[in-house]
């Protein structure tokens, strides 16, 4: 777990802010390589990718806070800070601030005020939280389905072909997602359940798996504590469902770039993949994962909308394979094709 790249306190740089960054411009540079062959107007790309990465960090963060769990937890920490209160690692009761501040100062984080009635620790009253996207909590599926809307509006205003842009987004896609995953990692949100599997993993006190198991099951913290002989707490082992899921979406951005990018046999192609492949590896990953994020019976959030996402996929390759049996040969063009009638040319108006 390292949660901050560079800086602290008011100047630190968050790692998971800083992989999603990454993941964003190395997808705007390769939408923009896909554009110069097609000879569509990078500038367009450009543009159309930042009103993308907008509508995707709203709809994640919006996502996250009414369907992931923690809605109550914003209300109550704008509200009433106290209702959030946490005991310190030691176990041992808070009588003054500076205890509660000094755990903080450790990478703790169980709230920097104490509360002297409950003698605990509890976070300074923060109404805006629910906004701080670059603290972490963003529901991929939220974004995706924000961008989507975004996407469809422009490729429409510029008369582009939706699936052709689609297809082209959609190794970018991969690619931004499995960066933001290591982030995941790096901030210690999304993890797994426990297990005692070789590459299991085990977070520093304070963590998000720290704290929930510390709610869950403390004498098994302690327990584990006391066996390992250990100065500083840690977590439960546990599954690194974050890289799972990055691992997984790398392959998948080098199945779609290096294979079925350069030849697809009708557009949407591509795009109907993506949906397919992130759909099973969500839903998958989802079992393994134990951070509170949701759900309906015996399904998280994400695997219910997994569902509708790779009927999409198969949906549009049935559909795609279809249209391009019956097209006359030569007429199924990708845009940039003067045979395309929804094609972009290269002086096309902004």
């Amino acid at each position: 777990m390292y949660p901050t790249l560079i800086g602290e306190g008011d100047w630190a740089l968050p790692s998971y802010f800083a992989m999603l960054m990454l993941g964003f411009f190395l997808a705007v540079w390769l939408l923009r390589y896909q554009a110069d062959k097609k000879g569509m107007d990078r500038r367009q790309i450009v543009d159309l990718s930042i009103f993308l990465l907008i509508a995707g960090v709203v709809g994640a963060r919006l996502f996250h806070v009414l369907f992931d769990g923690y809605f109550n937890d914003y209300i109550n920490l704008c509200l009433d800070p106290s209702a959030l209160g946490k005991a310190l690692p030691s176990g041992l009761e808070c009588t003054a601030d500076d205890v509660c501040r000094a755990a903080q100062d450790t990478g703790q984080d169980i709230g920097e005020l104490c509360n002297r009635s409950t003698g605990l620790c509890e976070p300074a009253q923060d109404c805006f939280r629910a906004l701080k996207f670059w603290s972490g909590g963003l529901t991929y599926y939220g974004g995706f389905l924000f961008s989507l809307v975004v996407a469809i509006v422009f490729t429409r205003r510029w008369k582009w072909s939706f699936l052709d842009f689609a297809d082209m987004a959609a190794p970018t896609v991969a690619v931004a997602l499995a960066f933001g995953r290591v982030g995941c990692f790096l901030s210690g949100c999304c993890f797994g359940e426990v297990c005692d599997l070789p590459w299991a993993v085990r977070f520093p006190a304070g963590s998000a798996a720290w704290r929930a198991q510390r709610e869950l099951d403390p004498g098994a913290l302690t327990e584990q504590f006391n066996a390992l002989g250990r100065t500083e707490w840690l977590s439960l082992p546990v599954h690194p469902t974050q890289l799972y899921e990055a691992g997984a979406m790398f392959a998948v951005f080098a199945l779609l770039w290096f294979g079925l990018r350069t030849r697809k046999k009708f557009e949407g192609q591509v795009i109907a993949w993506l949906l397919i492949f992130y759909g099973l590896v969500r839903f998958t990953v989802e079992f393994w994962r134990a951070d509170q994020r949701g759900g309906i019976g015996i399904f998280s959030t994400s695997q219910w909308i997994s569902f509708p996402l790779v009927g999409l996929g198969v949906f549009l390759l049935y559909w795609g394979a279809k249209r391009a049996r019956n097209l006359p040969a030569g007429t199924l063009s990708e845009a940039g094709d003067p045979a395309d009638s929804d094609a972009v040319t290269p002086d096309q108006d902004r």
